[in-house]
């Protein structure tokens, strides 16, 4: 210790001030007590695993409007006048889709899933509406006479009297939740028009929200029995992000249109049918080793019959058909396979494509193909690898040599499914993989594992693996405390891609706690890397007009965007990945005199149960420091959530509902015993008792039958309503009865909170150390790249002790991401508010010591010798 002060107080040149011992010793002291330290050894002999170089990639999906309305560039909602199709499969039933009640996959016993899922569409033609101008009349229909072709077979009828040049009609979109027109950008429009029997203009206009004119083009005398294609580029002359786009008509008669498309000129690279510049630059700048498509739930469908076909995603996008997403809405499929591919091609990233394994997403309706029926999905892979790799003399590799591109796009893995498990799985996974690597050697195959981590119920039945894909949404701290997760698995049966991982809960919509515990989550897959090949964060893209999931790594809507503090932390660690690991060790300092973690008052909740719950005593140094009293003191408890009531000395939840809370007003405790009866009366958990109360939405609690009534775990609550587990679930010794009176006891101390029912341990919860380090080298560079995350509060007085090396040079590099607050986040209104920083150091000793900031994450770059 005493060196590390020495070392400290000469980077801080202190030589000119004269330190008697005495006061040396106070100011270690002081520091000693005031704050925490870490030393990292780090040993650059001995070199571990090697770092995989596709360790970070990304993972596309078709949620919250991510692709359609999102990356996919286009700004014409329903072009295709398709989307009040019911999906395939489905039934509309009292407002309800409903699936094929036939048995679900994954179901015991043949049973058939009850899930339906609402059905929000009131009009035959969704985000498109009309309007007669003065004295102009129209009548506006979906219909199928005459379609353009069998992929569209809807187009929009009008039948227009009494129009002229003063008296039109218009057709309107609205877009996207808007269409964002920039001054002096060009806008490509394509539609198809027929009529018999007009004979007037067609003029296409972006009106502003206030009904300026934006950009406008006539066409003049259109006339045209058969289906024509009309195009035009509109120039803006002034901007607005909701402005809408109309096509009016000037004369009478009936026309017919389909598939209206605007795209801005400017695209990613320029490419027609392409994709939204910023978005895509956001995805291009993470330089992502891989890219993961399509999905995700989206592969799979709400139904075996309207998951996506990746054949009806290729060629004219006028001759696709739209696809239903799980997330409730279609996509026009013009991001299709190929595009996908060049998309890949274009930012340098191998292609990871997923294909449907017969099977429906389980948590909908789960329907699935017959064993016997199989063989045309795995024929479908095996044409897609084909499309994507084969020589233009096969008959998929020609049609893409037709398409535009003859040279094989970078596909390098397919996956089987998507969240599929179980021996059934299993079964369907041995065939895949047999068929692929018989034709196809070369190409790794990955496993499904289900939703959570690996598992042998899945992989015992596998005859071969080449990977595994775990995925890993997580709440707050879990990477802290499960910061071992991989290094328990075996090593010499497969390798391992989490598909899926994120801090998503405790964390509101992602804050800066998050991204700590996502930065400690990737350190420790990368200390792992002779295990953890891959990675992707789920979900990349959210429009915030259409929010599927909590939590989200860039968010946009349809004029701006931003990137959360997490998705600079992973562009961080994958621009300085080491070749190889270095046995690096962490030793924690604490302090003398610790803050007790859990200070705070005290509460009593319930979850869709009615609890009572009485003789609550707050003990203290083995004096009682508070009693409950409901009869003469019940104003000493705030009623905020659910009904309470007293009575015969108990406070009563009496109705059943999630979140209920009461809690104890102006009381602040530290480290203390917790004491209470509680009652189960009825409904489906027990008890929760909350403690560590800084306000009504903020809170620890012990939870006592949750899972219906089946487990135990301490949880942190957050804005409210954001719950996550901090402790791993324990399982009741016995399910809480109702109607009998349990004994319940929380001591809390300085870190540490047990829980005892009915005198025995029930479970207990340790706050975990908050700092974390790990080391390479590049052999590139010849840099040592250490990574480290300071978790606390507080700054973090560092020393890195290296063994086996000379000298290190003096000069060296660190980049820091951090945050004042654990709830701090990018926003619309500062997009970079928290973004790397980048600064030189001045190294003294082979040995160096600074401090690293409170709520960081820090990549260190140092040249040595050894």
């Amino acid at each position: 210790m005493i060196n590390f002060f020495t070392q400290y107080i000469q980077t801080k040149n202190m030589s000119n001030i004269k330190y008697s011992f005495t006061s040396l010793l106070l100011f270690i002291m002081a520091v000693v007590q005031a704050q925490t330290s870490a030393t990292v050894t780090i040993d650059v002999s001995k070199k571990m695993a090697i770092v995989s170089p596709m360790l970070h990639g990304i993972f596309f999906e078709e949620i919250s409007h991510a692709g359609e309305g999102g990356l996919y560039a286009e700004l014409i909602q329903n072009r295709g006048f398709e989307e009040a199709n019911i999906p395939s499969g489905m039934t509309l039933v009292n407002d309800f889709i409903v699936p094929p009640q036939t048995p679900g996959f994954t179901l015991p016993n043949n049973e058939v899933s009850d899930w339906k899922m609402p059905w929000g569409i009131k009009t035959e033609y969704p985000a498109w509406s009309y309007k007669a101008n003065d004295n102009a009349v129209l009548q506006v229909s979906r219909t199928t006479e005459s379609p353009l072709n069998a992929a569209t077979p809807h187009s929009l009828q009008v039948d227009i009297s009494k129009a002229d040049n003063y008296n039109k009609v218009d057709i309107i979109n609205e877009g996207f939740w808007g269409i964002n027109v920039v001054k002096g950008d060009d806008y490509l429009l394509n539609f198809y028009f027929h009529s018999n029997n007009y004979s007037g203009n067609i003029s296409a206009q972006l009106l502003a929200a206030d009904g300026k004119v934006l950009a406008s083009h006539i066409f003049s005398s259109a006339n045209n029995n058969e289906w024509k294609k009309y195009s035009a580029v509109l120039h803006a002359t002034a901007t607005d992000s909701k402005a809408k786009f109309v096509l009016s008509f000037n004369n009478t008669g009936t026309i017919w249109l389909d598939f209206v498309s605007l795209f801005p000129a400017k695209t990613f690279k320029n490419r027609a049918n392409g994709l939204r510049q910023d978005l895509a630059q956001y995805i291009a700048d993470l330089k992502p080793a891989f890219i993961r498509w399509p999905g995700g739930c989206f592969v799979e469908g709400i139904t075996i019959q309207s998951a996506p076909d990746w054949k009806q995603t290729i060629g004219p996008v006028e001759q696709r058909t739209e696809t239903y997403s799980p997330w409730g809405y279609y996509t026009s499929n013009g991001f299709g396979y190929h595009e996908y591919l060049q998309f890949c091609e274009d930012i340098g990233a191998a292609a990871l494509y997923v294909f449907n394994a017969g099977v429906s997403c389980e948590y909908r309706s789960g329907t699935y193909a017959t064993d016997d029926s199989l063989q045309p999905y795995i024929q479908s892979a095996l044409d897609a690898i084909e499309y994507a790799i084969a020589p233009v003399t096969s008959k998929w590799g020609k049609l893409r040599a037709a398409n535009g591109h003859p040279k094989p796009f970078p596909l390098k893995y397919v996956e089987v499914g998507n969240e599929q498990s179980g021996p059934r799985y299993a079964e369907r996974y041995n065939k895949f993989y047999d068929a692929i690597k018989t034709k196809y050697p070369q190409v790794i195959i990955i496993a499904s594992m289900g939703i959570g981590d690996v598992n042998e119920f899945t992989t015992k039945q596998m005859q071969h693996i080449d990977y595994v894909d775990e995925h890993a949404y997580k709440a707050a701290g879990w990477a802290f405390t499960h910061y071992d997760h991989f290094d328990k698995y075996p090593r010499d049966k497969w390798k391992m891609y989490v598909g899926e991982y994120a801090t998503n809960a405790g964390v509101g919509n992602g804050d800066m706690e998050a991204s700590l515990s996502d930065a400690v989550y990737m350190m420790a897959m990368e200390k792992n890397s002779d295990l953890v090949k891959m990675s992707s964060y789920a979900p990349l893209l959210v429009n915030d007009n259409d929010v599927d999931w909590p939590v989200n790594l860039i968010h946009f809507d349809n004029a701006k965007s931003f990137a959360r503090i997490s998705y600079y932390a992973i562009k961080m660690f994958n621009e300085n990945k080491p070749t190889y690991n270095l046995t690096t060790s962490v030793k924690i300092l604490q302090q003398e005199s610790k803050q007790p973690q859990f200070s705070g008052g005290i509460g009593l909740a319930t979850w869709d149960t009615k609890t009572a719950y009485k003789d609550i005593e707050v003990i203290k140094d083995e004096k009682t420091i508070f009693n409950s009293d409901f009869i003469h003191d019940l104003k000493n408890w705030e009623m905020l959530r659910g009904q309470w009531q007293a009575s015969d000395s108990a406070l009563s939840q009496t109705a059943l509902g999630a979140q209920t809370f009461a809690m104890l007003k102006n009381k602040n405790f530290d480290t203390y015993t917790l004491k209470l009866k509680a009652k189960k009366l009825e409904g489906y958990n027990a008890f929760i008792i909350p403690f560590a109360v800084k306000d009504s939405n903020t809170f620890y609690r012990a939870h006592i039958g949750a899972w219906v009534n089946k487990i135990a775990v301490f949880e942190k609550v957050t804005n409210g309503d954001d719950v996550s587990n901090i402790s791993s679930a324990v399982n009741l010794p016995d399910t809480i009865q109702p109607g009998r009176w349990y004994d319940i006891e929380l001591q809390v101390g300085v870190d540490t909170v047990k829980c005892y029912l009915n005198g025995k341990l029930l479970m207990s919860y340790t706050e975990p150390d908050k700092f974390f380090a790990i080391s390479g080298k590049d052999e590139t560079s010849g840099d040592i790249i250490v990574k480290m995350v300071n978790a606390y509060n507080n700054e973090m007085p560092v020393q890195i002790d290296f063994k086996n090396i000379v000298s290190l040079q003096p000069n060296a590099e660190i980049v820091t991401l951090s945050a004042p607050h654990l709830t701090d986040e990018n926003s619309f209104q500062q997009p970079t508010q928290y973004v790397p920083e980048k600064k030189s150091i001045y190294l003294n000793s082979k040995n160096p010591a600074f401090k690293i900031k409170p709520y960081s994450i820090n990549v260190l770059r140092i040249k040595y010798r050894r």
